[in-house]
This record gives C-alpha cells, structure tokens and sequence, in this order.
C-alpha cells in the first residue's frame, strides 16, 4: 500500500471512529382548532384527535353550541354598541385554562369593527379599542390576532346541497342568488376606494401598537370573493388585492390569513400563493379547506379535503417549505349523518387527513 493510500485509510477509520451527527428533527407545522367552546369534552375530544394548538374564544363560554353548515344571513351591525376592548386578565384566564388542559392557545378573533368599516365619525373610538386589545393580547402571550374586513359579508350565496359521498351535506356558493339585492338601511352603500381608504387608516394605526406588542394580526381575505353584495364593496377579494393591502404597512405583524380554499375560488393556484406570501413572512394564520369551482370568485361548491380543485399535498409542503410557524386550522367541515353538536365526525375526519398530509410533507 502506498504512503498516500495509507493516509487515505486512516482518514476513512477516523471518521468512521466519530460518533454520527444527530439528525436535526424537521420543521413541524403547527395543526391546530378553532374552539368555540371550553366544555371538558369539547377540549378532551380534541387531545384525542391530538391537537394540542387552539384558537381560543375571547369568552370563558362552557357551552357547547351547533354551528349550521350553511353560515346565519349577515344583516350588518345589530345594535349601536361599541367593540369593547379585551381585558388581559380575561384573556389570561382562558389561555391557563387551556394550558392546564394540554392546549396552547396562540391566536383570537377580533370581532367585527363596524364603526370602522362603515366610516362611522367615531371610528377612531373604535380603533382606540382596538389597540388597547392588542396590548392585552401581547401582554397575554398569544402571538395572533385575525380580523375580517367587510363591511357586510355576501352570506345569502350560500345554499346546502346533499350531494356529497353517502348524501353527506355540504355548502355551495352561487353569486346569482345575491344579484340585484338592494342596501341594508343600517349597511348602506360603500364603494371600493372608500373601503380601501378605511383600511389603510385602520392598518396605519393599528399595526405599530401590534409591532410593539409583540403580536402579528391577520387578515381574511373577502369570503365569498365577489366584487359587491348589496352595494358594500369587498376590498380584499383577489391576490392582487392582498399584495396592495400588505404593502400599505410592510410588516410582519401586517400579514394573512392565508385560506387554500379562498384562493382556489379565486381561480388561483393556492401552493403558489403559499410559497409567495410565505417566503416574505406574510402568512400568519392559515384556513386549510378544499373546493370545487365552477366559475371562479363566483360560484363553487365547498368539498372535504380530498375531493376538490386544490391539491391539499401541495399547500401542506409548500407550509412546510417555507417554515410556516403560526397555526393551520380545517375550517368548514362538511355535515356527516347523525354528527354530534360539536360536529366531531366531521373534525376527527379533517384532523386525520391534515395529520396524514403534514406526515408526508415532514418526508
């Protein structure tokens, strides 16, 4: 053997002789369930499906209530009541209840800033609100929050089909049915350069409070995408729209509720959008649903996770790809025969199917 080969072979002996690098586990994305309630079966049936993130409730409601396949009408703001601000010690109480469960409750939902979104002259009351639950949410520890803005969302599209495998009941969405319906009286008419001013005013003031205090806010784009619904303008209901929002304040704690399902009624390729809006940091909230789209924005049928136009495998590595760290929930389950109150049937089959998929993304 030659003095090289020599050299050659001790080398090879003395890294064999090394202990092997421990692999670094992979990036897990966080599953995650939206609670409406905090009754001990409703958080026990979830630990068995094995969330273990939430989306908590802002109240400390421990009853459990049916939530229809088919969303209630939107009539608007139904008194002249204004949006109270949280209370930290409220908020805190109903996150440690969960912990001591076994649930880390990392996200809430901001009710519906009507003043706001209505350009009422005490909209900076309702602002002020605003940002006053912001703070109490950071000094609570809960990174999220997400908002929607519309100043009336376009529910009577909506219709239940039974149409699904076994007769299962699903939701469809048809603009025709919303066609020539006139203004609420306590809505109004509000065109897209008003609704678009509205926001930028709102992110403008609202956005630096959550930068300081530590959390992220997360917008849902309009749902259904349609332009109007009796005469109120949806601001957010394209990718471009989305892209426009984000550069009004450009900041991490300005981001998305990224909702596969929205963006395949859009027409839109929803892994695409994920890796686009992921690799800036721009997603702070994910809605993981499926659909079936007849004519983009306009009409479409909602479909479990398997049966429809977005390929579910591909968002779940694209979350994976981009290092998404926030919460991804199942939203709108479809309605199973002799389902519980909780509609439990069809949330364990949803969890299963986002576990199965995230184990084949983590590869």
């Amino acid at each position: 053997m030659t003095r090289r080969s020599l050299f050659q072979a001790a080398a090879l002996a003395a890294a064999a002789a090394q202990p092997a690098k421990p692999q670094s586990a992979p990036h897990r994305l966080k599953l995650a369930k939206g609670l409406r309630d905090l009754h001990d079966d409703t958080i026990a049936f979830f630990k068995q499906m094995g969330v273990e993130h939430v989306v908590m409730p802002t109240r400390f409601n421990t009853e459990p209530s049916r939530r229809g396949l088919v969303p209630a009408t939107d009539r608007g703001p139904q008194s002249d009541a204004l949006l109270q601000p949280w209370k930290t010690a409220n908020l805190r109480r109903i996150k440690d209840h969960l912990g001591e469960r076994g649930l880390s409750a990392e996200m809430v939902h901001l009710g519906r800033t009507w003043r706001v979104l209505h350009g009422k002259p005490d909209a900076d009351q309702e602002i002020a609100h605003v940002q006053e639950s912001i703070r109490a949410v950071g000094e609570a520890g809960i990174p999220v929050i997400e908002y929607n803005f519309t100043p009336l969302r376009a529910s009577e599209g909506y219709d239940r089909t039974d149409t699904g495998p076994g007769g299962m009941g699903l939701r469809d969405y048809d603009s025709a049915r919303t066609e020539g319906l006139p203004p609420l009286e306590n809505v109004g008419e509000h065109s897209a350069e008003e609704m678009w001013e509205r926001l930028e005013g709102f992110l403008k003031a609202v956005i630096p409070v959550a930068e300081e205090a530590g959390v992220r806010m997360a917008m849902h784009p309009n749902d259904p995408p349609i332009p109007v619904y009796r005469g109120a303008a949806q601001p957010v209901r394209t990718i471009a729209d989305q892209k426009r929002f984000l550069a009004i304040v450009d900041s991490p704690s300005n981001g998305l509720t990224l909702d596969t399902g929205v963006t395949t009624e859009m027409g839109e390729d929803a892994a695409e959008a994920i890796r686009d809006f992921g690799s800036r940091d721009r997603i702070n909230h994910v809605h993981f649903r499926n659909v079936r789209v007849e004519t983009p924005y306009y009409k479409y049928l909602e479909v479990p996770h398997p049966d429809g136009d977005c390929d579910m495998f591909a968002c779940m590595q694209a979350f994976q790809e981009v290092g998404y760290k926030y919460l991804l929930i199942p939203d709108h389950t479809p309605e199973f025969t002799d389902d519980t109150l909780g509609s439990q049937i069809g949330w364990a089959h949803a969890i299963g199917y986002l576990r199965a998929l995230r184990h084949g993304a983590e590869g």
